[in-house]
């Protein structure tokens, strides 16, 4: 009981302590209440399937929270393309085409950059996800002209405050680095400021780190220099004319009911955590049934060969041999007429797995999934229209979630690009971003490319229209692509063209040949002689 006790203590301390440590040390009191602060902790802990209800003896886990927030996460990034290209030039009043976008060294490189925030984007929007939120933080490396990023959950971050629409003005983020038994940890902060010289917006970032023995702790302040990957880091910087924050800030796209005043977003599986923990016991009492019915066979100890009596001493409690198979299929029982009975019982599965499957249900409706994400849907025949229907709400829940994705992602790029322009990490030069996220969740994607090619036949839209819902291309470079197909093709003609013109005129010569061979011409000197035989006659 009494370890029980302290293991809650503890758990509390770990809870509370990093961010009443921050509050003081920063001397900030943070604008999260503790109706947050709790939801955010058990968010993590449900996530990580260390949720309260769960433990090994009677509630087993069922793994849904990790299991809701990886599907939504997947279905956010299924089909998602995006592209980083020059500006697009304004099409001028003689121009009959869209401009194409022609690349330059800036779009070149804000492309070859991002490319590695997509590569880990999906692992990390699951995370995100479950924590109603993540931050993406971009970071120049002056030494090697490289972008890399870092990336914070929601339940990491520490905010200070919020803007008019919601947004981070003021946050901590926390790194944290062990070194052997020494634990250090670096509070970056970002602030926006407004410029009254050069009316602009900018950001001041400031770093502090911090050296301890003990991870519940922070410990006592120390230079940057303690760590050799920290090194380089100012203490304070102010970054002018960034429109905003140098990161991007995802927050889930759901309304928050832990606490309906704060910005802050809810995790994907919040509103169903309830269901979940029903669901957890209902899956633990179907293995317990499991279990409980397991074949058995009672033996009466008359029809055992007792044991030899213990060795070292001679005497001891008689005991009985039993079969060596499983430890539970033969069980020793005092019996009055047989000599065994056989212990099996009818299994309750349907019963329990028909319960089983309407809780998951309710988790598919209040995590905003349609029905058979998670559970057995019904079998029977439906309509295309009935299909649809139910996939309106996996349709909703993905769409507004990628939208908010698209939000923090632009940002990403717009803080990539003032950290190039900066620190020179490339030539100067306008860019243009592109998104295009696939609704094939509601639509069937074959049934689409056959009424678009209907149209396209009747007329009705372009080559390029087809082309750039195909392949996520713009429309200039939609129209170069289909122009450089024609070239190849008109191309193609043209040679077998010249080929079949040189055949045709080697056949005429050939021709040629053969008739003044068989019709010589009078007083052609190359003509063959003729007949004797016919000039005696």
């Amino acid at each position: 009981m009494f370890s029980k006790i302290m293991a809650m203590i503890r758990q509390v301390i770990r809870k509370m302590l990093p961010l009443k440590t921050i509050e003081q040390v920063e001397k900030i009191e943070t604008p999260l209440s503790v109706d947050m602060i709790n939801a955010l902790d058990e968010w993590y802990k449900a996530y990580c399937n260390q949720a309260s209800w769960v433990n090994d003896d009677t509630v087993k886990s069922m793994n849904l929270p990790a299991m809701i927030a990886s599907e939504i996460a997947r279905q956010v990034t299924l089909e998602m393309q995006w592209n980083i290209t020059g500006k697009t030039p304004e099409k001028g009043p003689d121009d009959e085409e869209t401009p194409e976008a022609v690349d330059n060294p800036r779009s070149e490189y804000l492309r070859t950059e991002f490319e590695k925030l997509m590569d880990e984007l999906r692992k990390k929007l699951e995370q995100g996800c479950a924590a109603g939120g993540m931050a993406v933080r971009p970071y120049p490396n002056t030494e090697d002209g490289h972008i890399y990023f870092g990336w914070t959950m929601d339940w990491s971050l520490y905010p200070v405050a919020f803007d008019e629409n919601g947004d981070l003005k003021d946050v901590i983020f926390r790194d944290v680095y062990q070194d052997g038994d020494i634990t250090y940890t670096r509070l970056e902060r970002h602030t926006v400021v407004w410029d009254e010289q050069t009316k602009e917006t900018g950001v001041k970032v400031t770093q502090r780190v911090f050296k301890s023995k003990f991870k519940e702790q922070i410990g006592q302040e120390v230079p940057l220099s303690a760590v050799d990957q920290w090194k380089n880091l100012q203490p304070e910087a102010t970054l002018h004319g960034t429109d905003g924050q140098m990161f991007g800030w995802f927050k889930v796209a759901a309304a928050n009911n832990v606490d309906v005043d704060s910005p802050m977003g809810i995790s994907v599986f919040h509103k169903a955590l309830k269901v979940i923990k029903q669901a957890d016991m209902q899956y633990s009492r179907l293995l317990w049934e499991f279990e409980g019915s397991e074949l058995a066979i009672d033996v009466d100890p008359l029809a055992l060969r007792p044991q030899k009596p213990d060795a070292r001493s001679g005497y001891g409690e008689v005991k009985y041999e039993l079969p060596k198979l499983n430890d539970r299929l033969f069980r020793g029982v005092n019996l009055d007429e047989d000599h065994y009975s056989v212990f099996s019982p009818a299994i309750r599965d349907s019963a329990l797995l028909n319960g089983l499957n309407r809780l998951l249900m309710m988790i598919e409706d209040l995590s905003g999934l349609s029905r058979g994400t998670l559970s057995d849907a019904p079998l029977e025949a439906r309509t295309a229209t009935e299909l649809r229907i139910l996939r309106q709400r996996t349709y909703a829940t993905i769409a507004d979630n990628q939208a908010a994705l698209e939000r923090c992602l632009r940002d990403v790029v717009r803080a990539m690009d003032k950290y190039a322009t900066i620190y020179g990490l490339a030539p100067e030069g306008e860019y243009e971003v592109s998104f295009d996220w696939d609704d094939s969740i509601l639509t069937d994607r074959a049934q689409e490319m056959s009424e678009r090619l209907e149209l396209m036949s009747q007329g009705i839209i372009s080559k390029a229209e087809m082309r750039q819902w195909y392949t996520g291309e713009t429309e200039p470079q939609a129209k170069a692509a289909i122009k450089a197909i024609q070239d190849g093709v008109l191309e193609q003609n043209m040679e077998a063209m010249m080929q079949q013109m040189q055949v045709q005129s080697a056949r005429m010569a050939q021709m040629d040949l053969d008739n003044q061979a068989t019709n010589p011409v009078p007083g052609d000197d190359n003509a063959p002689p003729k007949n004797p035989k016919g000039d005696a006659e």
